[in-house]
């Protein structure tokens, strides 16, 4: 359940700052935007959508095609297809940040001339998703 894992790539971090924590909580991110962009597979073949569906939301949604590539990106290393969001995602930097009494993983990643920050475009990706569960009528 994608909600159920969100706090633990979004919420700051009890364990000690360290490269290891770093990477660590880095690979977690990106596993995490692999499975979201996977919950189209469930849907599918759990029928709960139809694939033609769930491919327009995607090639609509330019939060959900730039979590298609993502996912791409980290099962690949590098893009297999052309980029379903218009542009191929760089992640430029990864790092941390205070977040009171832990901290907080900082993924920056360049896209169409913008950088968006990883850890919220994970609350976004389950968002999009959420909202068209619901247009579905599957929650």
């Amino acid at each position: 359940h994608l909600e159920g894992r969100l706090p633990r790539v979004t919420e700051p971090r009890a364990e000690p700052r360290s490269g290891y924590a770093i990477h660590s909580a880095t690979q977690d991110l990106f596993e995490f935007f692999v499975s979201a962009y996977h919950l189209k597979d469930a849907l599918i073949a759990d029928e709960a959508a139809g694939k033609q569906d769930v491919e327009d939301a995607i090639n609509n949604s330019p939060t959900l095609a730039l979590l298609a590539d993502l996912a791409n990106l980290d099962k690949h290393r590098k893009l297999t297809k052309p980029p379903r969001s218009g542009d191929v995602p760089v992640v430029a930097k990864v790092s941390d940040t205070s977040a009171g009494p832990g901290w907080q993983l900082v993924v920056s990643i360049r896209h169409k001339g913008a950088v968006i920050d990883g850890v919220t475009f994970a609350n976004q990706a389950v968002d999009e998703w959420r909202r068209h569960l619901q247009s579905w009528k599957l929650i």
